[in-house]
């Protein structure tokens, strides 16, 4: 399993060269990060406060502090755009869970008048409790230190890209 592969290339070929690499082991060249969100080119100060501030705005007026930032920056910056896409995604998301599961639990309490139907919409308000206050500020803070993250796809459905 580990060591030189068993059938080595021709000496003349690249792979058969000497300090080159097999592409049949899927380590790709040399120099190459193997992390797709691995730094994509230099972030600048101003992107990265960019990111922090619309991750922050997302605290304090839901997804109209990341659609002004990506707005504005969507053309100028990938890395902005990644991470308020991403805000947006995620805003969306919490919207349609909750659109979700209270149409399902509402239907059966309206038409039977009991109101325990509704006890499930505990989940989806914890979870607008807890990840509206735990992703902004993981996305700040990795997104101030200049690092590609994503959100969980659970949480974060990729629909602006």
């Amino acid at each position: 399993m580990y060591g030189p592969p068993p059938h080595p290339a021709p000496y003349g070929s690249p792979y058969g060269a000497p300090g080159g690499y097999d592409p049949r082991y899927g380590y790709g060249p040399p120099g190459v990060p193997q992390n797709p969100y691995a730094q994509q080119g230099m972030v600048t100060s101003q992107e990265t406060n960019a990111v922090v501030l619309g991750y922050v705005l997302m605290l304090f007026v839901g997804f109209l502090g990341p659609l002004v930032v990506y707005l504005v920056k969507k053309n100028t910056s990938r890395f902005v755009r990644h991470h308020m896409a991403q805000a947006l995604n995620y805003q969306l998301t919490m919207l349609i869970h909750l659109l979700a599961l209270g149409t399902v639990c509402a239907v059966p309490a309206i038409l039977t008048g009991k109101p325990a139907f509704l006890i499930p919409l505990v989940l989806v308000y914890l979870e607008l409790l807890f990840g509206g206050w735990v992703f902004p500020i993981y996305g700040a803070v990795t997104g101030g230190k200049g690092k590609w993250s994503r959100f969980p796809t659970f949480f974060c459905l990729r629909m602006i890209r």
